[in-house]
Parts: C-alpha cells; sequence; structure tokens
C-alpha cells in the first residue's frame, strides 16, 4: 500500500503537519512518500493520496488548487484525503469548519474519503507585508497553534480509509 502525502504551504505550517501525518502513516504500515506539490508529484503512481494546503486568505494555495485540477482523474480513481492548514480553524466559533476547505473541494469531481482542517500558525516575520498589514488590521491572534497530536491522531484515523 504506497501513499502520497502532498502538500501546499506558504511558511512551513503545512510541511510540518504533512510531516507528521506521512509518521503516523508510517507507523500503522503504510508505505509513504512525502512531496511538496512544487516537485509535481505523479498522484498515479499510489495506491492512495492526501493532499494537505496551507489557506490564505481565505483560499487553500494556489498550487493545490492548481495540481489537483491537474490531476482530479487521477485522485478519483483512488482513495484521496485533504487536510487544510490555517490560524483561523484555531478559532472556535468555526467549529471545525473552513470556508477555503469547502469551496475547494465542491470545485472538485472527487468525494474525498477524508477531511480536516488543523490550525497552522500566524507569524508574522513568515508573512509578507501586504497580508501582514491586512492580518493586522483584522486583529488577527498571532502565534502557533499547531496541534500535531491531533495531525498524528487523525493520520491513525485515516489509515484503513486510505488502505480501502
Amino acid at each position: 500500500m504506497t501513499v502520497l502525502v502532498a502538500y501546499a504551504t506558504h511558511s512551513g505550517a503545512t510541511r510540518t503537519l504533512a510531516e507528521t501525518l506521512a509518521a503516523a502513516l508510517t507507523a500503522d504500515g503504510l508505505d509513504v512518500d512525502l512531496a511538496d506539490i512544487a516537485e509535481s508529484p505523479d498522484p498515479t503512481e499510489y495506491d492512495a493520496v492526501v493532499l494537505g494546503s496551507g489557506v490564505r486568505v481565505e483560499a487553500v494555495e494556489k498550487p493545490a488548487a492548481s495540481w489537483a485540477a491537474l490531476h482530479a482523474d487521477a485522485l478519483a480513481a483512488t482513495a484521496f484525503a485533504f487536510f487544510s492548514c490555517s490560524g483561523s480553524a484555531a478559532d472556535p466559533s468555526k467549529g471545525g469548519r473552513q470556508k477555503a476547505t469547502d469551496t475547494f473541494l465542491a470545485s472538485l469531481p472527487v468525494t474525498p474519503v477524508a477531511v480536516k482542517n488543523f490550525p497552522g500558525w500566524v507569524l508574522m516575520d513568515r508573512i509578507p507585508l501586504h497580508e501582514r498589514v491586512l492580518l493586522k488590521s483584522m486583529r488577527t491572534p498571532t502565534g502557533d497553534f499547531r496541534d500535531l497530536p491531533a495531525v498524528e491522531a487523525w493520520g491513525l484515523e485515516i489509515a484503513p480509509l486510505l488502505a480501502g
């Protein structure tokens, strides 16, 4: 059973979640490859695919959306899961929902076996100036909100779904 864990990240938080997820799936006995979307991984070489994307300005990363659209047929032919990573996912008023995730998944002809929205980080030194100005004007809380044990637990939860 081979699994591709592909991710698109801007500031690096999504990469740390993808690494944690890949380690959990590997510990559960799956053969996992981890790849940045920038490397253009080929999903047809795998039995299952997990795609992760950061969320910026209420949208998944453009490289993740483009890659998924390009490989939609391959994703539809395999077990596919998706996770997002954003500072806003830490907001309890959202109840675990992420508008960017919902919008992105609605654009694909694929029904994921699992979807999860994880908190990331909002670290101003890793964000472009124009986004910092916007986030400050919105009084966005800053900090590292990642919950790596929750990512690991999700990996163990979805492993049987990916294995089919």
